[in-house]
């Protein structure tokens, strides 16, 4: 891991801590929740953490700026941290422990620090630019280096494809179409991206997405072996789509991709 990121790693580590104990306070109780304007759900525990990490960041990192999904983008500045505090609101709401919290670090840019805690499962993954992605039981401290597979066969892939909730337009519907037809969907039993980076999947597609959602598990994918761009081809987080794969299949996939109708 390069030398000057060790103190943000280990900063990241810091807010997962207390945004996990925070979100477990709200977890399986009775909690406010409501639809946003976009349909999606949010409930007390998701303002609740993400306002800790506010707080949290403004405090100890008051020149970084922060990008989350309940309260927006406050600051500016070469350093920014993206957040969503409890990715998976729907099954947070409903007692399933299938949720996590995502924080990343954008330098520059350029995501360099990205974690994705679960602290229902007790689980945590995490990786830096240049220096590798993991996996570790936090309980144990045991960190495991994640790999993507080397499969080559787009007709054998395993794949996630959202279902059709989460397919937001006609061309989102005609790509999950075809990707669901090369590939051999299947369900997920953890955050779909990171299957990928364990080997699970060899790829997943996103057709509705946050900047928040898609930031910290890129770059874990990408220190696997992996990689990420969106359903086009180009290499940006922030314009709502996104292809994760095992990098072998990934011209493949966006080769199939086009024949949805191009850019």
């Amino acid at each position: 891991m390069p030398v000057d990121l060790a103190a943000d790693l280990n900063f990241a580590h810091q807010l997962a801590d207390s945004a996990g104990a925070v979100s477990l306070s709200y977890f399986r109780r009775e909690i406010g929740r409501w639809s946003k304007a976009d349909g999606s759900l949010a409930t007390d525990g998701d303002l609740a953490t993400e306002d800790h990490l506010r707080e949290r960041i403004a405090r100890e990192r008051p020149g970084d700026s922060m990008l989350g999904e309940e309260r927006g983008q406050t600051g500016d500045g070469r350093r920014r941290w993206i957040i969503d505090a409890i990715d998976g609101t729907i099954q947070f709401a409903a007692g399933s422990p299938h949720w996590g919290t995502l924080i990343a670090l954008e330098v520059d840019g350029r995501v360099v620090v990205g974690m994705c805690d679960q602290p229902a499962h007790g689980r945590r993954y995490w990786a830096t630019r240049g220096g590798g992605a993991f996996v570790a039981q936090p309980a144990s401290g045991a960190a495991a280096k994640l790999s993507v597979t080397g499969a080559r066969e787009l007709s054998s892939a395993r794949s996630y494809v959202p279902p059709s909730e989460f397919q937001p337009n006609a061309r989102a519907r005609q790509v999950a179409a075809l990707v669901s037809g090369a590939t051999r969907q299947q369900p997920h039993e953890d955050h779909p991206a990171l299957q990928v980076a364990t080997g699970g999947f060899e790829l997943a597609i996103w057709l509705r997405a946050g900047p928040w959602d898609l930031a910290a598990p890129a770059l874990i994918v990408e220190e696997a072996g992996g990689r990420f761009t969106n359903i086009d081809g180009r290499s940006d987080f922030t314009t709502g789509t996104a292809l994760f794969s095992n990098g072998h299949l990934h011209e493949a996939v966006l080769a199939l991709i086009q024949r949805s109708g191009g850019q």
